[in-house]
C-alpha cells in the first residue's frame, strides 16, 4: 500500500536488504568441491603443485581485491601490482620444490622486493601524499600476501592442509549457525554487529573439536597423535579466525564498501580466505613450538 508521504512526493520506504542466502548456498559447494578436488589429487598423486597453484591463484585474487577497497575508497593503490605480489607469496611453495631453496628466506625476499618495487614507483614524487601512496601500495601483501604464505607451510601433507582449513572454518560455520538465532550480546557492535559472544564461544568450541578429532580420519587411532595438544591448537586457530575475520570487517566499514568482490551478494575471495590470514602463521607458530599433530 501506498503511503501518504509517497502520494506527496515524500521519501520511500527504504527496499528490505537482499537475502543473498540462496546464492551463498549454492556457491559455498563449488569452492568446497574446487578445494577438496585439489586435495584429492595431491592425495592421489603425492605431488602437491596443484595446491600451490591454487593457493596462489587465491592469494593473488584476495590480494587484488583487498587493494580495489583503496581505488574506490581513496583513488590510490595498485591492484595489479598487490595481485602479482600476493599470487607471488601465496605461491611461495612453488620455489620451495626447487632444491635449496628455503620457504621462509624466500619468503623475506619475495617482501622486500615488493617493498622496493612499490616505493620505486613514487621515488621521484616527493609530496607528502606519496607516503600514503607508498602504504596503500603495501598494505595488500602485508594484510594479504605475507600471512597468507603460511597456507605454504602445510601444503606439503594433504592432510595438514585439509586439517588447518577444516578447523579453521569451523569457527566460521558454528559462529554462523549459533550467531543468528541466538546471538544477543554483540563483541564489535559497530566494526562487526554480526558477531556475538554466543556465536564466538561456538565457533571457538566447534574448531577445538574439529582440530581434535578430524585425524581420526585418517589416522588409526588418537594414540597416533596428541589430542588435547590438537584441540588446543584448534581453540586458538577458531579465536585468530574470529579475530581475522572482524579485522576484514573493519576494512570494509571503514571504506563504506559491503562485498569486495564481483560476485554480487558475495565477499569476494577475501571472504574465503580471511579466517586463514592468522590461523596459518599461529597455526605455524604453535607447530614450531612442537605442538604437532603427528
Amino acid at each position: 500500500m501506498i503511503g501518504p508521504a509517497d502520494q506527496e512526493g515524500g521519501e520511500a520506504p527504504a527496499a528490505p536488504p537482499k537475502d543473498d542466502t540462496k546464492l551463498r548456498l549454492i556457491l559455498s559447494p563449488i569452492v568446497l568441491g574446487l578445494i577438496g578436488g585439489v586435495v584429492w589429487l595431491q592425495a592421489a598423486t603425492g605431488s602437491a603443485v596443484g595446491t600451490h597453484i591454487v593457493l596462489a591463484l587465491f592469494g593473488g585474487l584476495a590480494g587484488v581485491e583487498f587493494a580495489q577497497l583503496f581505488v574506490r575508497g581513496r583513488g590510490q593503490g595498485s591492484p595489479a601490482l598487490a595481485g602479482i605480489g600476493c599470487a607471488l607469496l601465496g605461491g611461495v611453495g612453488l620455489l620451495a620444490m626447487i632444491d635449496g631453496v628455503d620457504t621462509m628466506a624466500a619468503r623475506v625476499v619475495l617482501v622486500l622486493l615488493l617493498f622496493l618495487t612499490v616505493s620505486i614507483r613514487h621515488l621521484l614524487d616527493l609530496r607528502p601524499e606519496a607516503i600514503e601512496a607508498i602504504t596503500l601500495g603495501f598494505l595488500p601483501i602485508l594484510f594479504i600476501g605475507l600471512p597468507f604464505s603460511f597456507m605454504a607451510e602445510f601444503a606439503g601433507d594433504w592432510r595438514l592442509i585439509l586439517w588447518l582449513v577444516l578447523t579453521s572454518k569451523a569457527s566460521d560455520i558454528a559462529g554462523w549457525a549459533v550467531g543468528v538465532p541466538f546471538g544477543k550480546h554483540k563483541i564489535f557492535p559497530t566494526l562487526s554487529p554480526g558477531k556475538s559472544w554466543e556465536g564466538t564461544i561456538a565457533g571457538v568450541a566447534a574448531s577445538a573439536l574439529t582440530g581434535a578429532f578430524l585425524p581420526l580420519a585418517w589416522y588409526a587411532s588418537t594414540s597416533d597423535y596428541r589430542v588435547g595438544a590438537s584441540a588446543l591448537v584448534g581453540a586458538a586457530i577458531g579465536s585468530v579466525s574470529i579475530l581475522a575475520g572482524a579485522l576484514w570487517s573493519g576494512w570494509k566499514r571503514r571504506l563504506a564498501v559491503k562485498h569486495s568482490g564481483v560476485i554480487p551478494g558475495m565477499g569476494g575471495v577475501v571472504d574465503m580466505v580471511d579466517s586463514l590470514l592468522l590461523a596459518a602463521p599461529v597455526a605455524w607458530v604453535l607447530f614450531e613450538l612442537t605442538l604437532q599433530l603427528r
